[in-house]
Parts: C-alpha cells; sequence; structure tokens
C-alpha cells in the first residue's frame, strides 16, 4: 500500500506588506530618559476560521514605574474605517502595579481581554504575544495598528497609535496543500527489445557472422550484452530470440527455414557469453512475417503500389493459406509483386530479440552515487530516498524528481510528484501536462483541483476535492483555502 506525505507551500499567510519590526517611541516628560519598545516578527495569519496575530513585544528599553503600566492594544481597521476589532491587550506592569491588579482586578477597558507581563527592571526582556479573533471578511485589506496607552489610566483620549501595516488579499499559493507519494519499493526488472536483420545463405541457417552485413547487425545484441555483463550492479535474467521469414516458397519450407535460423542465432550468442544455459530461452519463430508484409503496404504510396487495396484485400483474407495467398499477388498483380519482392521482403526475414535483466538494490549512499553517472539503474523509491537527503525546493531536489520522471516517464508517481514540483513554482502549464498522464490516484485529483483554485475555477476545485476525499485523503486544508478566497 502506497504511502502518503502532506507537503504545504508555505506558512498560511494572510501576510503584510512592511517588514515585520516595527519600532515605538513612547514620548517622555522633561527630564526622563527616552523609553521605546519594539514590535519584532510580527505576523498575520489565517487559519481554522480565525484570523491569528503574533508578535514579539521587545521592551529592553521600556521603562516603567513601579505604580504604573503601560497598555498596548492591536486594533484591525477596515479600509472604509467602518469596522474596527480590537485584539487582546498587553498590559506591562511596574511591580506595584501588579500587586494592585492581583489585589483589585482590572478596570475599564482592559478588565476582560488582555494579557499581563511585569517588567523587570533594567533587564532585557521579550514578551511572545498571540491572540486570535474569529475572521470577517473585511480582514483582507485592513490595517493594523497598535494603539498605546502611555498614562495607564485607559482614556483614550491619551492613546498614541502606531501604524503596523496592511494585510494583503490572501495569496493562494500560501493556502494550497499539495499531496507527494512516497513510491512504493519494487523490483527493478526491465526488458530491452530489438531487431537485428542477419543475412542467411539462400536456404541455409548455418550464422556467418562476416557474411553481408551481419557483424553489424550482430552488434546490436552483443554491443548491449557487453556492457551488461561488465557491469557489476546488473543480472542478465533471460535472452530470447524470435525469427521472421518473407513469404516467398513454401509456407514449410519457410517454417523450417525460421526455425533453424533463430535457433542458429541463439548458439551463436550463447557461445560468446560465459552465461548459464537456463538464461538463453528456447528459439522461437514465425514462418512468414504477413503482419509485417501489411504494415508495409499499408504504408506504401499507390504511385509503386497501384493496387494497394486490392493487396491489402487479399493479404486479409482468412479463407485462403498462405501459400495461395502468396501466389495470388504474384499471378494477379506481378509488378507490384516484384517491388515487394526486391523492397519489402528483405525487411521482413528479421530477428527479435529480448534482453530481460535487474538493476541491483542499492543502500542509500550507493544510489546517492550511483545517481550522479547511471539514475537509470534507481527505482523510483531509491530515487525518492536519493531526493529527501536533499532541501525540498531546492534545484538539486527539483532535478532528481525530474530525473525520476525521464526514468519511467509513464509512472504515475513520479508524474504527480513533478507535477506538484510544477504548481509550487508556478508553472501550471507544465503541470496540466504531466496531470494529463498521471491516472486518477487521490494525489492526482488533488493536484488538479490545487490548479482549479489557483485558477478560481471554485465550483470544478470542490468537486475534485471531494473525489480526493473519498479516496481517503484529507483535504480540509483546500476546502478551506477556497472558503478563504472566496
Amino acid at each position: 500500500m502506497k504511502n502518503r506525505i502532506l507537503t504545504i507551500v508555505s506558512l498560511l499567510f494572510l501576510a503584510t506588506a512592511l517588514a515585520a519590526q516595527t519600532t515605538i517611541f513612547l514620548p517622555t516628560k522633561k527630564g526622563e530618559v527616552d523609553t521605546r519598545v519594539k514590535v519584532n516578527n510580527w505576523q498575520v495569519t489565517t487559519t481554522e476560521g480565525k484570523t491569528v496575530l503574533t508578535a514579539d513585544f521587545i521592551l529592553d528599553s521600556l521603562e516603567v514605574a513601579s505604580n504604573r503600566f503601560r497598555a498596548f492594544t492591536p486594533v484591525l481597521v477596515s479600509r472604509d474605517s467602518t469596522q474596527r476589532q480590537r485584539l487582546k491587550s498587553l498590559l506591562v506592569t511596574g511591580r506595584r502595579q501588579e500587586i494592585v491588579f492581583e489585589r483589585d482586578g482590572i478596570d475599564g477597558i482592559y478588565a476582560y481581554n488582555n494579557e499581563r507581563v511585569r517588567r523587570l527592571v533594567g533587564q532585557p526582556q521579550t514578551y511572545s504575544y498571540t491572540d486570535a479573533v474569529d475572521r470577517q471578511d473585511w480582514h483582507s485589506g485592513a490595517d493594523l495598528w497598535l494603539e498605546c496607552d502611555l498614562c495607564g489610566c485607559g482614556d483614550s483620549k491619551d492613546f498614541g497609535q502606531a501604524y503596523l501595516g496592511t494585510l494583503q488579499k490572501p495569496d493562494p499559493y500560501d493556502l494550497i496543500r499539495l499531496a507527494d507519494i512516497v513510491p512504493a519499493a519494487a523490483k527493478k526488472e526491465r526488458n530491452l527489445h530489438g531487431t537485428a536483420y542477419i543475412t542467411f545463405v539462400v536456404n541455409k541457417w548455418d550464422m556467418l557472422p562476416d557474411y553481408m552485413n551481419n557483424r553489424r547487425e550482430l552488434r546490436k545484441i552483443t554491443d548491449t550484452l557487453d556492457v551488461m555483463v561488465k557491469d557489476p550492479n546488473v543480472s542478465v535474467r533471460q535472452i530470447k530470440i524470435h525469427g521472421w521469414a518473407s513469404p516467398e516458397s513454401p509456407y514449410e519450407h519457410n517454417k523450417m527455414l525460421a526455425e533453424n535460423r533463430a535457433k542458429s542465432l541463439t548458439d551463436y550468442v550463447k557461445k560468446q557469453y560465459n552465461l548459464p544455459a537456463e538464461v538463453f530461452a528456447k528459439a522461437e519463430a514465425t514462418p512468414e512475417n504477413w503482419l509485417g508484409l501489411r504494415k508495409a503496404v499499408e504504408e506504401a504510396d499507390e504511385t509503386v503500389l497501384p493496387h494497394k487495396q486490392q493487396i491489402l484485400d487479399i493479404i486479409g483474407d482468412l479463407t485462403l493459406q498462405p501459400d495461395p495467398k502468396e501466389w495470388k499477388i504474384k499471378q494477379q498483380y506481378p509488378a507490384e509483386y516484384q517491388y515487394l519482392l526486391k523492397n519489402v521482403y528483405p525487411g521482413l526475414r528479421r530477428s527479435d530479440y529480448e534482453i530481460s535483466f535487474n538493476f541491483s538494490d542499492f543502500t542509500l549512499d550507493q544510489a546517492k552515487e550511483i545517481y550522479k553517472t547511471k539514475p537509470y539503474q534507481l527505482s523510483l523509491r531509491e530515487m525518492w530516498d536519493v531526493a529527501q537527503t536533499l532541501e525540498p525546493g531546492s534545484n538539486d531536489y527539483n532535478k532528481v524528481m525530474q530525473t525520476a520522471v525521464n526514468v519511467y516517464p509513464d509512472d504515475p508517481q513520479a508524474l504527480v510528484n513533478l507535477a506538484n514540483i510544477a504548481i509550487r513554482q508556478k508553472d501550471l502549464l507544465k503541470a496540466e501536462s504531466l496531470l494529463e498522464r498521471a491516472g486518477d490516484s487521490a494525489e492526482a485529483i488533488n493536484a488538479r483541483a490545487v490548479i482549479a483554485i489557483i485558477q478560481k475555477r471554485y465550483d470544478d476545485a470542490e468537486t475534485l476535492l471531494g473525489q480526493a476525499a473519498a479516496k481517503g485523503l484529507d483535504v480540509s486544508k483546500n476546502l478551506e483555502a477556497i472558503k478563504i478566497l472566496k
């Protein structure tokens, strides 16, 4: 059963347009030392239907008399100034004032919504502030201010105000959640197919390596096997050769030639390598290559085969045996038969070969080294494991994921993971192209839904997310993203 890993593009920012650090200067009376407070690392996020403010109040230079307090209250103000929402007040108290609050309670506007911290005289001090309020539509684009009660009296006419910033509208890329697929471990069994056009002496089946172009054709097989047998990471499972003959001459004669020529070629290859006998499958043969003839006639121009359709009808006539069929073409269309005999029949005499082999399984350290020179020897899971040693989203990480698709171009898991990277890079055209071939896994459907969210096709996105959820994927964050964006 495949594993799933959920990856989020970034924090769920409503975000700010300004640097998240503001220094607030408090006015001083004549003769007093300068006092100030800094608000650092502040950010506004939205999650689970809440607007959340977090900030660090740096109190190092703030002086508070023992019997006084300072109050700082974040306030959200709509762009048209018709809506205001006060968040929790931070009360910074002196020692005596803290005792008074504990004994008598807090009056006024701070009574029911505050956090309290006592100022440590002369010491560095930071207070981490957090408050969450129900998210309102007007929060998007609102201004964030900080009210500063400098006298500690709760009288708004004495409040100072500091502007922190304006909340941007949410970026869908900051809200979406993508699901990568952790590939399952799999056997690394491969098959390589090819065709060699070996020429035999007429009516003979002896394998003559130096006859005509045989040496060149044999190298198609031997060059591949040479590499395999020298590579300690490769083990050959099976070598299978299938011979084909052309339709001229009697069928039984062609059958005998095709079978013996396939066996002769198999025996020749067997002698070249010190491989177990069981690696070589029994040679197979097709006496007459009518499939190849049909394809060649279909692709031929009617200027050379004016009776092309009639010849195809004869080839496809199931009532005729091979010999009468070939004789009928020869008798009815002699000129065209001679063209086929000279230009098509030689290509019908061929030897197809299939080499089945395995790559070794690698440890992670071995896989990291193999990836540098022979990534095709890695399984999809081994390539994934190599990627996990790199920084997600880095060029090197993305390159491994691209290589996985290059090696496994039709694997839905590799396609989904690369599509997710393309989405993160805002290359939706590439992502859509990859997802066309990525199947209907929950992760693939979720990626299509994310694209629909970015393109503001919210109804389509909700339908797709419903399908992904039905397959067991948690899509709650993407559904929440739709609500926020709508």
